[in-house]
């Protein structure tokens, strides 16, 4: 089981590095830099219909940190955020109840790609990796999933749980100042492109499962 399974994240680590292969070839930068921040993400799908209400509303907002490094001109980002469950109800003693008893989740992305300068102190990046996540009960069990969370790493799945991990896509502008950095992004789950499904088809992003966030980075060096 142990050997099926190492096969298997070289697997999929092979498909991602193909993937960025030629685009991380051509480009160029600085041998390795390191930065760290704050991020915002909107947790409703852009290509869905939303109102000044939904944006205002800051239960519909995602915040946590971001973590970002490049080496040898490939980026190495990761961030996660922090959105309390949705309250449904309350007991008779005042208590929350929680939609599919999740009083907390802590999610983001991982990923490796590239980046190049678009104009003056701007810069584009493109990164694909996983979506991953730890949802949190009110009696503190805890649920860890990758991809999407319906994939959910359990006792004895663990071969079923990484091939089934699908890869996800983040565009990313920043607008640099010294050592700091102000940047938009936005995030797009694949058609469900994975170790299990990999047709070309599943690489297309999913656009109707947006989502669009800000960060601000600084640079330590």
């Amino acid at each position: 089981m142990a050997e099926e399974n190492n096969l298997l994240l070289k697997k999929i680590a092979s498909i991602i590095i193909l993937i960025l292969f030629i685009p991380i070839s051509v480009m160029a930068g600085s041998h390795f830099s390191l930065g760290f921040g704050s991020i915002n993400q909107f947790q409703l799908s852009v290509a869905s219909s939303t109102n000044v209400a939904s944006i205002i509303d800051v239960h519909n907002w995602a915040t946590g940190g971001e973590l970002r490094s490049r080496i040898y001109g490939v980026n190495l980002d990761c961030y996660f955020l922090l959105q309390q469950g949705e309250i449904i109800d309350v007991t008779e003693n005042g208590l929350p109840v929680f939609a599919d008893n999740i009083s907390q989740r802590i999610f983001g992305m991982v990923g490796i790609g590239f980046s190049t300068d678009v104009a003056a102190a701007t810069t584009l990046s493109l990164s694909a990796g996983s979506l991953l996540g730890i949802d949190v009960s009110q009696s503190f069990d805890v649920r860890f999933w990758a991809g999407d969370r319906d994939n959910v790493c359990t006792k004895g799945n663990w071969s079923e749980f990484l091939s089934n991990i699908p890869l996800a896509y983040r565009l990313r502008l920043d607008f640099n100042l010294s050592r700091f950095s102000l940047g938009i992004h936005y995030q797009v789950p694949s058609l469900g492109f994975s170790y299990a499904q990999s047709s070309w088809s599943a690489l297309e992003p999913e656009w109707n499962q947006g989502r669009l966030g800000a960060s601000f980075i600084t640079r330590i060096f």
